[in-house]
């Protein structure tokens, strides 16, 4: 278990080049969010027959009011069961999906230190594993880059739901 010990820690301002990548790369997790919501809501939308009843339609909005407000694990794993049942299961997105999960959390939860000239970011997750190496702007960009590529694949879920010009993608 992680403990806080020693003196606080002054909060140190980022090299501008470094918090502007992280600041872009934080974003992109938002974006990711967003995308992510949207397949689901395709996928799910998808699945509604003309002629659904009144009531099922209202638990569909239910559960589509739940998807609005996950976070991106629940988003992530609500994804992969969506597409499971669909037969359109993507393992190498689900692994890309739960890597980018742990930058986020470590991005956004982390504090940062210098260390010399390189700068560290300091988090521990719920399982008690400490991160423990430098980043630089490469690093960011490279999650950055990861984190759009998966939000662009899905995407790509929704225009392919619209090949019969269902107005999912619009």
């Amino acid at each position: 278990m992680a403990r806080i010990d020693g003196d606080p820690a002054p909060w140190h301002e980022l090299p501008p080049p470094l918090a502007a990548q992280l600041g872009l790369t934080i974003a992109s997790f938002g974006h990711l969010e967003d995308m992510l919501k949207r397949a689901i809501f395709a996928l799910d939308r998808d699945r509604l027959s003309g002629a659904i009843r009144e009531h099922d339609f209202r638990q569909w909005l239910r559960r589509m009011d739940h998807v609005a407000a996950d976070s991106l694990g629940t988003l992530i794993d609500r994804l992969d069961r969506t597409l499971l049942r669909e037969g359109r299961g993507d393992p190498d997105l689900s692994a890309d999906l739960d890597e980018i999960k742990t930058w986020r959390n470590l991005l956004c939860h982390a504090t940062w230190q210098p260390e010399g000239t390189v700068w560290k970011p300091l988090f521990v997750n719920t399982r008690g594993e400490v991160h423990d190496r430098t980043m630089d702007e490469t690093d960011l960009a490279a999650i950055r880059a990861m984190t759009l590529d998966a939000a662009n694949r899905a995407r790509r879920i929704i225009e392919s739901l619209d090949d019969d010009g269902n107005g999912v993608a619009e």
